[in-house]
């Protein structure tokens, strides 16, 4: 057991102000905060946002922080918790393995929330991103996948602790402060994965920032904490996983490899579903031309996959969009017939059509050897038609994975489809931009401001 686990990343947290990190560990955090950012205004537009415009209570300007595509201010960590939740309503967000998380879209928040405290700079606000993604994804490593399968949901359990080392380094608390930050919001983190499937589930991450958030200003002041959380035996990783599968060695090597840099650190999602179907969807519109007949000479659909598949993918029927982001037989059934599956996918008008083509009871999960240790949802997609033909397509690792990163091109692409019917081209733009030359950005004023003014185009007032 590691007997300093806290205080080596608080260590790790300051030193990151004196120095400063690689610069392919700035450009990937450049993009996955623009790709964030969209996915945030998207959020704008779910039936999520106006249930929560209507109980977050506004703040006077010169203190309160944007509520994205509002015109409104709220408190830090009311902010926090809408935009968060946003951020995560469309399930678009990036990921990070072996998390199994979403940690942008805490993060992220965070860092608006925090940003006037201290007026931080563009380059600190990514330094403090990647020292969110480095507690993340090494929580990962240590706890999973024991944790996420006992039913936490990492986004909201990793990510209240990820976003709140964010919070403390956007507030450059001394390392005792830092410490209580991280004590404050463990005693925060929750999140179940029963939820998957309803609105619950961005509200795990909505939760997670503000709780963050709140942790950080809560330190600031002098709250008290355990400044040893992550290695008691009554601390974070001991309580959530019960003294099974912690790999204590993990939290010997802050930074070394960097996380945003591993091989699977961080990636940006293609699709907006659960992120274990993209390499089947991806192998399912890759086999689709080659079907004679189209999808009506369709007779079987096997998808080989992991172990790890069967833990989010909890649908075997969708009756909503949001039930179907975690549906294979949907997800498949789309992708076949459409030829991609976009965010029009999981509108709740197109679950009938979908379901009625009747492609989706024709799938069936199993589990593959060919991808059994795969931990980035590897997938075999084997289709066999009506006429004895079988087809086959093999993905081991989906598209937006550092090894497969976004060029420009798909990055704009899809930031501009989340954004279209919510904010005008100009707005858009605007915070394109303004998120991509952020490394240069004396301030996130003009960014936060940009991202919270609201258009003709979508209507989020209370009702």
């Amino acid at each position: 057991m590691v007997t300093r686990a806290t205080a080596g990343f608080v260590e790790f947290a300051l030193a990151s102000r004196r120095t400063e990190f690689p610069a392919d560990a700035r450009a990937m955090a450049v993009d996955a905060i623009t790709d964030l950012l969209g996915c945030m205004v998207a959020g704008a537009g779910e039936p999520l946002a106006r249930m929560l415009a209507g109980i977050v209570f506004d703040a006077p300007e010169d203190v309160g922080v944007p509520l994205a595509v509002s015109n409104r201010f709220a408190s830090p960590h009311d902010s926090a918790l809408y935009n968060g939740a946003l951020a995560h309503a469309i399930d678009y967000d990036d990921v990070t393995h072996p998390a199994y998380a979403h940690p942008g879209a805490s993060i992220v928040p965070a860092i608006l929330a925090t940003a006037h405290f201290e007026r931080v700079s563009g380059p600190e606000a990514l330094t403090a991103y990647i020292v969110g993604i480095e507690m993340v994804s090494k929580l990962g490593r240590a706890l999973n996948t024991t944790h996420y399968k006992n039913g936490w949901h990492a986004s909201a359990t990793f990510g209240t602790i990820g976003a709140a080392a964010t919070a403390a380094a956007m507030l450059r608390l001394d390392p005792d402060a830092f410490a209580r930050t991280l004590a404050l919001a463990a005693s925060a983190a929750s999140g179940l994965r029963a939820n998957f499937g309803t609105m619950t589930k961005p509200l795990h991450v909505g939760y997670a920032a503000r709780n963050a958030v709140l942790a950080a200003l809560m330190a600031r002041e002098g709250v008290t904490a355990n400044t040893e959380i992550l290695e008691h035996p009554y601390g974070f990783s001991e309580v959530f996983n019960h003294h099974d599968g912690i790999d204590w060695e993990q939290f010997e090597t802050w930074g070394d490899p960097l996380e945003i840099l591993t091989e699977f650190g961080l990636g940006l999602k293609p699709y907006p579903a659960c992120g274990a179907a993209h390499p089947p969807i991806e192998g399912a519109i890759r086999l689709r031309e080659r079907i004679v007949g189209g999808a009506e000479s369709i007779r079987d659909i096997r998808i080989g996959v992991t172990e790890m598949h069967f833990e989010p993918m909890i649908y075997d029927t969708a009756s909503t969009g949001l039930e179907a982001k975690f549906c294979m037989g949907y997800c498949i059934a789309a992708a076949l017939l459409d030829g991609d599956v976009t965010l029009k996918t999981f509108e709740d008008s197109e679950v009938p059509r979908i379901n009625a083509s009747g492609i989706g009871e024709k799938v069936r999960m199993e589990l593959d050897d060919r991808v059994k240790g795969n931990t980035e949802f590897g997938a075999v997609v084997t289709i066999t038609t009506k006429s004895e033909e079988t087809l086959e397509e093999f993905v081991p690792l989906a598209v937006g994975k550092p090894e497969r990163w976004f060029p420009k091109e798909k990055l704009r692409s899809k930031f501009d489809d989340c954004c279209s019917g919510i904010i005008d081209v100009a707005q858009a733009s605007e915070i394109y931009e303004l998120a991509q030359s952020i490394e240069q950005a004396v301030d996130l004023c003009a960014l936060t401001n940009a991202v919270g003014r609201r258009s003709e185009l979508v209507d989020t007032s209370p009702r």
